[in-house]
């Protein structure tokens, strides 16, 4: 609710309007069928509400201008430097989830936008995240993210790895990520016409970590290419 508190107080202040009493917010409550009052502000922060129709029922006697929605990156503004916790809630906002996108599998150190979802908290994608550009039209509801990472939090990657097929490959790959001291979920390599292919998920820490781990596959003998997979599972955290 704390969120929602705060993106409706600068609304309110924004359009220099008198504070909701409780009984508008109790009213307001009632025509947006939310139950009760405090219904009203926890909507707005988990995005089940727009802003604009909490306005229209706090304020029915605003003039229509003054009903529309805020314009896009003000709901942005209100929420503009939010640091993540362990990847489960946003740091210091009570009731507001963070998933990580499973479309690109985000870790500490790539540049992130979040993006406010319809009852689902925020969604985190990296920057160039291919999936952002059909949200494009809700900027509105993209939200500046910092990273803050937690000690034994890991985030599971997908690599995407290819070589010549030679025998003991496998072996030397898993043998090159486990000396970076990183664990590795699983891996698929199958072959056809002397080459090898297929993919293998790892744990991260952080970005840094990552490229350790594709600096010390690149170096084994006959891989040709080993790189970060977007992902069509979904995206972990695991918290050690």
């Amino acid at each position: 609710m704390t969120l929602g508190r705060e993106i409706l107080a600068r609304e309110v202040r924004r359009r220099r309007l008198d504070p909701p009493t409780p009984d508008q917010l109790a009213q307001a409550a009632s025509a947006l069928s939310l139950g009760v009052a405090d219904q009203v502000e926890a909507s707005i922060g988990r995005g089940d509400v727009q802003l604009g129709q909490v306005l229209k029922a706090l304020y029915p006697d605003l003039p229509p201008e003054d009903q529309q929605a805020p314009k896009p990156t003000a709901f942005g503004r209100v929420i503009e430097r939010l640091r993540l916790g362990r990847g489960i809630k946003i740091h210091g906002v009570e009731g507001l989830m963070v998933r990580y996108a499973q479309c690109c599998q985000p870790v500490p150190g790539d540049p992130v936008v979040g993006y406010v979802t319809q009852g689902r908290g925020i969604s985190i994608h990296r920057h160039d995240c291919p999936n952002l550009l059909t949200l494009s039209g809700d900027e509105d509801r993209r939200v500046e993210i910092d990273w803050r990472e937690v000690e034994g939090e890991t985030f599971v990657v997908r690599l995407a790895v290819s070589g010549e097929d030679r025998r003991g490959l496998y072996a030397d790959i898993c043998e090159a990520i486990s000396g970076t001291g990183t664990n590795i979920r699983s891996a698929e390599l199958a072959s056809k016409d002397g080459i090898v292919f297929g993919s293998v998920l790892v744990e991260v820490e952080n970005n840094t970590h990552l490229h350790k781990v594709l600096k010390a596959v690149r170096k084994v003998k006959g891989v040709t290419e080993i790189a970060r997979r977007d992902s069509s599972g979904p995206a972990e955290v695991v918290v050690g």
